[in-house]
């Protein structure tokens, strides 16, 4: 079964976004991968980075390390509005070229002309899964709902068994005006693993108890 992502190494998007309440407020966006090894096809040098318009003065990238650099595969989605302002879902990979990755996800939105992430860190495997809910009893604003696999080595799991999941979900805070972690918890089972699945699914069957959760808690 095939686990590992394929990226494009040469990638450049153009996004063009039409915001429906402003149609002559085009703005142009500009999805640029990091520098990887040639050879290898992985372990990027670089970070990606989402532009601002044409030149490279108005860039985000997400926050690396030096074992952690987030460069591959970048991608950037519309997922709703801030103030007039887009709010872009902006995701990108490290490969270190074993069997697992790891995605960095912002929350982006542009104040004073330059891009700013609204989200804490926000790292997860490729053994996870992570939606986007429209919750208008929650939040004004989409929320972010992730499942990444707890791996039990003393109970001696392999990396791609039936493993438990940590979930997590992410609230926008108006009076903050940023995400906050509204909700975490460990599952009670076990969910299929990437040796019998071609893509984790969990947030589905645990969508219930998230809203519940949510929904018990005061909203801002």
């Amino acid at each position: 079964m095939r686990y590992r992502r394929q990226f494009v190494r040469n990638w450049v998007a153009l996004i063009v976004l039409l915001p429906t309440c402003a149609p002559a407020a085009l703005a142009q966006y500009r999805v640029l991968p990091g520098k990887i090894d040639e050879n290898l096809g992985c372990m990027p040098s670089t970070p990606a980075r989402i532009c601002l318009g044409a030149g490279n003065g108005h860039c985000y990238a997400p926050a690396s390390t030096k074992n952690y650099i987030f460069g591959m595969g970048p991608k950037a989605v519309v997922v709703g509005h801030l103030d007039g302002q887009p709010l872009i879902l902006f995701s990108a990979v490290f490969d270190g070229c074993g069997s697992g990755t790891l995605t960095d996800y912002s929350m982006l939105t542009i104040r004073e002309g330059e891009f700013l992430n609204l989200l804490p860190p926000v790292r997860l495997t490729n053994q996870s899964e992570h939606r986007l809910w429209n919750l208008p009893q929650v939040s004004a604003q989409p929320v972010l709902a992730c499942a990444d696999f707890i791996w039990n080595v003393q109970a001696g799991e392999t990396h791609f068994d039936p493993h438990r999941y940590q979930i997590d979900a992410y609230v926008f805070d108006p009076s903050r005006g940023k995400y906050l972690k509204k909700l975490s918890y460990a599952t009670t089972k076990e969910y299929p693993g990437l040796n019998e699945m071609d893509e984790i699914r969990v947030l589905g069957a645990e969508k219930p108890t998230i809203l519940a959760r949510l929904r018990a808690q005061p909203r801002n």
